[in-house]
């Protein structure tokens, strides 16, 4: 029988991650700025794409971040159209405000700066989203 978990692994990685049977399947990296979390990046693997990984993925770091008096800052492409599609996370979840993007952008490129040098890199990732000011 196949067992998926979805585990909070901020302390260590900075991001909550899938596994079945023990094996990572997909993360949804996360950023914690005092009480915001920013969302930058949701990947699942290829081939488990579509069965709802991901949106179990966004479901639990929302849930977490509202339990915990959190708001959260949807960056991450996939995570702004969860959002859009679930109007019952507008309380926690939002979309970044233009005058937001070039502080954002710096904290994401230094969150990945820092995984490169500790060898953090993820394993379904060729690069992150481009968070140019002005991106929807």
């Amino acid at each position: 029988m196949t067992t998926m978990e979805i585990r909070d692994e901020r302390e260590e990685r900075a991001r909550y991650a899938a596994y079945v049977d023990g094996v990572r399947i997909g993360f949804a990296s996360s950023i914690q700025v005092r009480d915001t979390v920013l969302l930058p990046h949701v990947e699942v693997d290829p081939e488990r794409r579509d069965l709802g990984i991901g949106s179990m993925l966004v479901r639990r770091v929302l849930d977490d971040a509202r339990a915990e008096g959190h708001s959260a800052i949807a960056l991450c492409p996939f995570v702004r159209r969860w959002v859009d599609l679930h109007p019952d996370y507008l309380d926690v979840a939002r979309k970044p405000q233009p005058g937001e993007l070039g502080a954002v952008n710096s904290l994401v490129a230094a969150d990945r700066t820092m995984r490169l040098l500790h060898h953090e890199e993820p394993k379904f990732v060729a690069s992150p989203p481009n968070l140019a000011p002005g991106t929807p």
